[in-house]
């Protein structure tokens, strides 16, 4: 009988110390994993008695490292069945204890001397060991069965593989760490391809199977194909799971998380948010669903709430990081401390509280200092604060770093640029370009300087070059009429505007640049129309609003101008461009 009983950690009482140690066998199977394979054996040649190598089809060096190693190696064709090789490797062992591991894979050696404490147990067949998986954004953890007595398991499954066992289990926390999905996009695709096909045959023949369902979601969602995921996890989350099924509890916990996250892609926040609410009840300690929930309400611009979220995270992770809990047997999001202060920090921005932002993400720096956004985040803030120095300091440090991203050289180029370091600007949104050849954005950037700085013919030099690619880019014939304006053409730009006025466009930001051209031109009232069709979509842009009353002061409105400052602080109490101008007309009136 199977027995899918935990025995806690705090039970010591099962731990024998006897130096006579069961002897342990490493079962593995590999094909073209020269690039980690040389890492996990050396993890594990002081750990085990015996390596057991079932080779389904190398044609790299696989297998002569295996054998440098002293590894057995067998060989086995490929049957598309993850189990089945799995199996095969088992029978080859001849030790009491099995640790099964992957190539991509290696054995914490600090704990190697609990590995060989734990095997000498007579109390359970089966350890689960924390497996933390180096991703992109930060690092997972989720506990597997990898440590089990020989002949009293099992794998099934041709994919994702389960291990079916006799017997009890002990919960520990002996370390793998997993580097097999921090591989580059390309890589990863290729592996989400072959998994996916297994995975569609498995949930073929065992339509109801969560586990199955569960990591064909996930793979889905690797590949970006939002629509299946919604598809298959909507049909996940309403198949009947016992309640004391701790497994099956994180299998929807995982399907509810990928869901939401697809729901957020395709712009359904509300659904996005229900889901993640109806997750929490179950488990109101999860890492994974208290981030995404704080995301969700990010993007709905309810800053408070996801606060509140993000910060119980750290307080629940904090907690986690003294005492592990078993409780928590799978987090994508176990070590993400530092995308959550990043986030507190964007919520604490939009709330006007910028000492407590500035604060937020300095700690996301201080603890992950590899991660572009943080330092660009950090960037813009000072940037809207007009602290200059500081924000071409962040971005610096960035550059220096090797991390820096086009964002990070478009920023640094609106730094220079206000500071009137015109050469250092436009090599900054050069970079940025030569970084990205589609940021549009730069290019923008790069020709408005040059208009500004009256360097029309690499105005238009620039604007040829990207025209081509984006023939109905309505911002880039904004520029173009820009500076027809500048050469004297003012009719054509007149046009353009009012042919604007007289359209439905899609591109909202259009409206901005016509209006800050109205201002040049000084024709404000238009320039107001034309903010104000931009506000009808993006009614909380403090800038937007500011400019606004920036026309009414030009026109002489004084009291609408300074409405419209109260306005913008508002709604950004953050924005200096609006306080500093509501102050002079204050004093203008007194």
């Amino acid at each position: 009988m199977i027995e899918h009983q935990f025995i806690q950690n705090n039970d010591r009482s099962l731990v024998k110390t006897s130096r006579n140690r069961p002897t342990l066998s490493a079962c593995m199977i590999v094909k073209n994993e020269e690039k980690f394979l040389p890492q996990c054996l050396k993890s594990i040649k002081d750990a085990v008695d015996e390596m057991i190598i079932v080779d389904t089809g190398s044609t790299d060096k696989t297998v002569e490292i295996a054998q440098s190693f002293g590894a057995r190696v067998y060989h086995h064709p490929w049957k598309n069945s993850f189990s089945e090789a799995r199996n095969h490797s088992l029978n080859y062992a001849t030790g009491d204890w099995i640790l099964q591991i992957d190539a991509d894979e290696a054995l914490e050696q600090a704990d190697i001397p609990l590995l060989h404490k734990l095997i000498t147990t007579d109390s359970c067949n089966v350890i689960f060991v924390a497996i933390y998986s180096e991703l992109p954004g930060g690092q997972a953890k989720h506990y597997f069965q990898r440590i089990f007595r020989r002949g009293k398991a099992h794998f099934e499954g041709i994919v994702h593989n389960q291990l079916i066992f006799e017997g009890k289990a002990f919960q520990s926390e002996i370390r793998l760490y997993h580097y097999g999905y921090n591989l580059s996009e390309s890589e990863m695709q290729k592996k989400y391809k072959r998994t996916g096909d297994l995975l569609r045959q498995q949930l073929a023949e065992n339509p109801n199977n969560i586990f199955v369902m569960a990591n064909l979601i996930r793979n889905y969602r690797n590949e970006y194909d939002f629509e299946k995921v919604i598809e298959l996890g909507e049909k996940g989350l309403n198949i009947s799971i016992p309640q004391t099924d701790l497994v099956s509890k994180i299998q929807r916990q995982r399907i509810s998380i990928d869901l939401a996250h697809a729901l957020l892609n395709t712009n359904q926040v509300d659904k996005a948010e229900e889901v993640c609410k109806k997750a929490l009840k179950e488990n109101p300690d999860s890492f994974d669903v208290l981030l995404v929930l704080g995301e969700i309400l990010l993007k709905k611009r309810a800053f408070s709430d996801a606060l509140n979220y993000f910060k119980k995270y750290l307080v629940l992770k904090e907690k986690e990081n003294r005492e592990p809990s078993f409780k928590v047997l799978s987090a994508d999001f176990y070590y993400y401390e530092h995308g959550a202060y990043n986030n507190i920090g964007e919520c604490y921005r939009h709330l006007g509280l910028i000492n407590e932002a500035e604060v937020a993400y300095k700690k996301a720096i201080e603890l992950n200092n590899k991660e572009p956004l943080y330092y660009s985040n950090l960037t813009q803030l000072y940037i809207s604060q007009n602290r200059l120095d500081e924000a071409e300091n962040i971005a610096d440090t960035a550059v220096r770093l090797g991390i820096a991203n086009h964002l990070t050289y478009l920023l640094l180029g609106k730094v220079y640029a206000t500071q009137k370091k015109h050469n250092s600007a436009i090599n900054a949104f050069k970079h940025s370009i030569r970084i990205d050849g589609n940021n549009v954005t730069a290019y923008i950037y790069l020709i408005n300087l040059s208009i500004q700085i009256n360097q029309l013919t690499e105005a238009e030099e620039t604007l040829r070059g990207i025209i081509p690619s984006c023939l109905d880019n309505l911002r880039l014939k904004c520029l173009s009429e820009r500076i027809k304006y500048k050469k004297g053409d003012r009719k054509s730009a007149n046009k353009f505007i009012q042919n604007i006025l007289k359209s439905n466009v899609i591109d909202n930001d259009i409206y901005l640049d016509l209006g800050d051209l109205c201002i040049e031109m000084e024709q404000y009232t238009t320039a107001i129309e034309l903010f104000e069709r931009y506000l009808a979509t993006s009614p909380s842009d403090a800038t937007v609003v500011a400019n606004i009353a920036t026309c009414y002061a030009r026109l002489g409105k004084l009291e609408s101008a300074k409405f419209g400052f109260q306005a913008a602080l508002q709604i950004d109490p953050g924005c200096t461009y609006a306080r500093q101008n509501l102050v002079a007309l204050n004093k203008l009136g007194s």
